[in-house]
């Protein structure tokens, strides 16, 4: 079985998601602890993604929780919005962008490699 492109696109924007982490970061967003596991969470999963997947379609579930889990947390910390926002705050806008574009599009992108992985191919 090969890795489908919606797996690859899954990855892509999984480590888009990592770059966001790294600008707001670098940037100086407050509030980040000494080693955030965001970057970790989805960089890990999109390698397994990238390097597992087209031998145990499972993995691309992590592809969709890991993501899922992220937005789900910045929606709870509810502090994205300001940064998002405030468009003159350059390095944190782009920083919060890229990650929540990253983590939608990631989730998406998810969501159709288990369809593929997973479909049914109709017997005629």
């Amino acid at each position: 079985m090969n890795r489908s492109t919606a797996a690859v696109a899954n990855a892509f924007f999984l480590f888009l998601g990592v770059a966001g982490l790294i600008v707001q970061i670098v940037s100086g967003v407050p509030g980040f602890p000494d080693v955030p596991p965001g970057p970790f969470i989805l960089g890990v999963t999109g390698i397994l993604v990238l390097t597992l997947s087209a031998r145990f379609r499972w993995i691309l579930f992590l592809g969709v929780a890991a993501p899922v889990f992220i937005l789900v947390g910045a929606l709870l910390e509810g502090s994205f919005w300001g940064r998002l926002a405030d468009v003159g705050d350059f390095g944190p806008f782009a920083g919060t962008a890229l990650l929540i574009g990253g983590v939608i599009a990631a989730a998406a992108c998810g969501v159709a490699a288990v369809s593929h992985a997973y479909r049914r191919v109709a017997v005629r």
